[in-house]
Order: C-alpha cells, then sequence, then structure tokens
C-alpha cells in the first residue's frame, strides 16, 4: 500500500475513533469538533459536535473552560474558532456574535484578555513580559484565540 493510502486509511480510523469520543468539557468539545473536520467527517457528524460546542454558551455570550467556571477569553475563543473552522457556523451567526460581544467587552485597554490560571503550580514560574504574572501563560494563549475569533468576525 502507498504510503497516502496508508495515511488515508488511518485518517478514516481516527475519524471513526474522535466520532465515538464523549467530549467532557469545553476544550474536548473544541478539538472533537476541530478532529472531525480535519479528517473530512461527514456534515451530519460536524453538525452533532458542533450543535454540542455551541450548547455551551453561556448567558453572557462567552464560553467556560469547565462548567464550574465563568466565560473566558480562553474557552470563548477556542469555540467561536472551531465553530467557524469547521464550517458549521458563520461569523453572521447569532450566537458568534454574542461570542465576540463578550470578547470586546473583557478585552483590557492594552489589548490582552485575563484568563485565571488553573493548572497546578509544578513548573517554576518566569516572567515573559506578557500581562497577568502567575496568569501570563494561559492569558496569552486566550488572547490568541480571542483574536483569532475576532479577525473571523472582522473579514
Amino acid at each position: 500500500m502507498r504510503e497516502d493510502q496508508r495515511c488515508d486509511v488511518a485518517i478514516r480510523r481516527a475519524a471513526e475513533w474522535i466520532a465515538k469520543a464523549q467530549p467532557r468539557v469545553n476544550e474536548d468539545r473544541v478539538f472533537h469538533l476541530l478532529g472531525l473536520a480535519w479528517a473530512g467527517s461527514d456534515h451530519r457528524i460536524l453538525q452533532i459536535a458542533a450543535h454540542s460546542l455551541a450548547a455551551g454558551q453561556n448567558s453572557d455570550g462567552g464560553w467556560s473552560q469547565i462548567p464550574t467556571l465563568p466565560s473566558d477569553a480562553y474557552a470563548t475563543g477556542q469555540a467561536l474558532v472551531a465553530l467557524k473552522e469547521s464550517g458549521t457556523m458563520s461569523a453572521t451567526n447569532p450566537a458568534y456574535k454574542r461570542g465576540v460581544q463578550f470578547l470586546l467587552k473583557t478585552q483590557h485597554g492594552d489589548g490582552s484578555w485575563f484568563v485565571k490560571t488553573r493548572a497546578i503550580r509544578i513548573q517554576p514560574f518566569f516572567e515573559s513580559g506578557f500581562p497577568f504574572g502567575q496568569d501570563q501563560f494561559v492569558s496569552a494563549a486566550g488572547t490568541n484565540w480571542a483574536t483569532q475569533a475576532l479577525a473571523y468576525a472582522a473579514r
């Protein structure tokens, strides 16, 4: 079997596994949807995954990393990017627009977003220059996701 054929088989097998997976938190749902989209899954399967992700939108327009936390830029940006990149939601959809409004309301004056870390501190902290001290690593990632989501809305 040629390498490209082996890759096609591996992608199909991965898509079958992903389709059966049961995502539990927002990031699981984000990459569940993206993995299915990247693997070229059937539109019906994508819609089911997208509906599951979209259903996690909070009343403030954002998404939470886990149900017990408030909405933040990391989870919101990820959800919006996955919905748009998968082709299951346009940036003109009312849910997408509510997410954009959440991001616009929560952006800091310097252009960044604050995201509270939930990681156990096992790695020594080092100052990178990004705002928010001990929370700067996840805040930088949240700022990146939020910016990508807003870029889709601006196009």
